[in-house]
């Protein structure tokens, strides 16, 4: 079962439902909460609840406060349609199942296990990497914003698995060469962990092999100062030796032959360039960068409209806006969907990886290994990634990357439904402000402002569609003796013909063509016949009478169309189109139906306006 839920313990507790954060109430109904995620799918009593709550000091109301508690919280992560898919009622207590939301807890063991696997094959590099994305995972203080005695040993718990975690992850970093860059991480941690001998051996190492002989032993003088004070004990048999081996300059502590990080002279900065004229958008952009700056888990952002409607180039405003925000790369794919030649993903991550310095020979030939190289590769990076084009969510999937501080923004033609944890951004037609602010910026200001009137009307002729309004700029631009008026009229005529007459016209029809391509045949149909009459709004009633068909027929028909971007839902069930979709569904119309098949069809629909008060114009 797959909710949509997902929990962070490793840091303070809390929870989201795709990008929105759930307020998950009291330190003590967070503690609940903690407590049945821990239980890993085990049912819990209300006995073992209160006890992990209060322990002896338990009121006498604790029943019925476990019970509001888990009343709370079952309102708070339910979707709608079932309070308990999340936490569920068994025997006398409560249990939230095992893969029934996504834990970062969960995660963090995942890696570890997968680390410990490639550890066990002798691939050094990989397990580092592994243990490097799980440690990516902590936020703080683990269980933050609980309470309770159960609280206060899990967490203690919980942070002895994280520097375990970091020693062994460590250990690797030295086995691979990697002392100096160890050096430093390991002061942070031993200032956190002071008496922690696994670490202090793991420095002295890291001296030593730094040509830091001196500071090594003054490392273990240190400790051994520190362990008699605070326990009246002596350092352990392993740094005992390990000092006495620094002593006498063992070769078995030399390093070993360090293994060079995957890396390319500069970090991949792939993007296209920002597109000009680029104004608006600034709520998109403002909901594109909160979501990707969340360090907690791996966003993605997806951008989807009808083609022309500036997908792309928000995307790569955007994406350029964040360029600190990722220091190790920005990667940028056109996946083709549009084209009818979706690009294979394999290639696309043949391609990634050599940007980032895999070398060709090195690459394997699985879609799934390449995937899994992929997220090794990026597993210790800061780089976001640009799949523009995506035609389905299985060209995208093993695409995305997994690591924490990574995300990517995808633009699509539709809304994938089965690529979960994606913030949705709809795109829609420019307003009309920001339409004729980007005709002046390409065509030039002072010929805009000089024909404000005419170029108003140019705009609302291109239905604000930004595609469209570079059309008529290139036009402005390629004719300068003209007047925007002229300009206006010529592709008026251009538009309304059967087909397009330059170059500029079947550039704006494309995205229509392909759009309509689509389509089944009743939804083609209905796409081209609902254009004919003349009035604005369309109903679910108003198109079965056109069409010939029911009603609920017409409705999904209809809400189709709106899912394909080629119709705008408005109030009370009405529909309509953009000016510019219109006018080409209704040439497509005379074209493709043929006049016989229009003629009934506006029989029909005169027919069923006869019979109402007031009729409107069919065209």
């Amino acid at each position: 079962m797959n909710t949509g839920m997902r929990f962070a313990l490793l840091g303070p507790v809390r929870g989201w439902r795709g990008a929105t954060e759930l307020d998950l109430g009291s330190p003590q109904q967070r503690a609940l909460l903690a407590f049945l995620l821990l239980r890993e799918g085990e049912a819990a009593s209300i006995d073992e609840i209160i006890d992990a709550l209060w322990g002896e000091r338990a009121p006498e109301s604790a029943r019925a406060v476990v019970r509001t508690y888990v009343c709370r919280l079952r309102r708070v992560v339910s979707s709608g349609a079932d309070d308990d898919q999340v936490i569920r009622s068994s025997g006398c207590g409560y249990v939230i199942s095992a893969g029934a939301v996504s834990v970062d807890w969960d995660s963090f063991r995942g890696h570890v296990g997968e680390a410990q696997a490639a550890r066990s094959r002798g691939n050094v590099a990989e397990a580092a990497g592994l243990l490097r994305s799980a440690l990516h995972l902590w936020q703080g203080m683990p269980l933050g914003g609980a309470r309770g005695d159960y609280v206060d040993r899990e967490r203690t718990r919980l942070v002895q698995r994280r520097v375990a975690a970091l020693e062994e992850r460590l250990s690797l970093d030295l086995e691979l060469g990697r002392h100096a860059e160890a050096s430093e991480e390991l002061a942070a941690a031993i200032a956190a962990e002071p008496m922690r001998e696994r670490l202090r051996e793991l420095q002295m190492i890291a001296l030593y092999r730094s040509g830091r002989q001196a500071e090594a032993l003054s490392a273990y003088d240190e400790v051994r100062r520190l362990l008699a004070v605070e326990l009246g004990i002596d350092p352990g048999a392993g740094l005992r030796e390990l000092h006495q081996r620094i002593l006498r300059a063992d070769p078995g502590l030399a390093p070993p032959r360090p293994v060079p990080a995957v890396t390319t002279e500069r970090p991949p900065a792939q993007l296209p360039a920002m597109p000009p004229g680029f104004v608006g958008r600034q709520a998109e952009l403002d909901t594109i960068h909160d979501t990707l700056g969340s360090a907690e888990w791996t966003p993605v952002v997806a951008i989807t409209g009808l083609g022309g409607v500036g997908k792309t180039a928000l995307a790569v405003q955007a994406a350029h806006a964040m360029r600190d925000r990722f220091p190790d790369g920005r990667l940028y794919a056109d996946l083709r969907a549009s084209t009818g030649r979706p690009a294979a993903p394999a290639a696309v991550l043949g391609f990634f990886l050599r940007s980032l310095g895999v070398p060709a020979d090195r690459l394997p030939g699985r879609l799934e290994e390449r995937a899994a190289l992929w997220r090794t590769v990026l597993a210790d990076r800061r780089a976001l990634v640009v799949l523009d084009d995506a035609g389905d969510a299985n060209q995208v999937r093993h695409l995305l990357p997994a690591a924490p501080g990574c995300a990517a923004i995808v633009t699509t033609w539709r809304h994938l439904i089965d690529l979960s944890g994606v913030r949705w951004i709809g795109l829609d037609a420019l307003p009309p402000a920001d339409a004729l602010e980007m005709l002046a910026r390409l065509a030039g200001h002072q010929r805009v402002l000089a024909e404000r009137q005419e170029a108003v009307e140019l705009v609302d002729l291109c239905s604000h569609q930004p595609l469209a309004v570079r059309v008529a700029a290139d036009l402005l631009q390629a004719r300068p003796h003209w007047t925007v008026r002229q300009v206006r009229m010529r592709l008026e005529d251009d538009l309304h013909r059967p087909a397009g007459a330059n170059d500029g016209c079947a550039l704006i029809e494309a995205p229509l063509l392909f759009a309509q391509g689509r389509l089944d045949a009743q939804q083609a149909t209905a796409f081209r016949l609902a254009a004919l009459p003349d009035y604005g709004e369309l109903t679910a009633e108003s198109v079965a009478a056109l069409l010939g068909v029911p009603r609920p027929r017409a409705h999904r028909l209809l809400e189709s169309l709106v899912d394909a971007h080629l119709l705008l839902a408005g109030p009370g069930g009405t529909y309509r189109y953009h000016g510019l979709v219109k006018a080409f569904a209704r040439r497509q119309a005379w074209a493709r139906e043929g006049v016989q098949r229009c003629d009934a069809a506006l029989s029909r629909l005169l027919r069923f306006h006869s019979r109402r008060p007031a009729a409107l114009p069919m065209g």
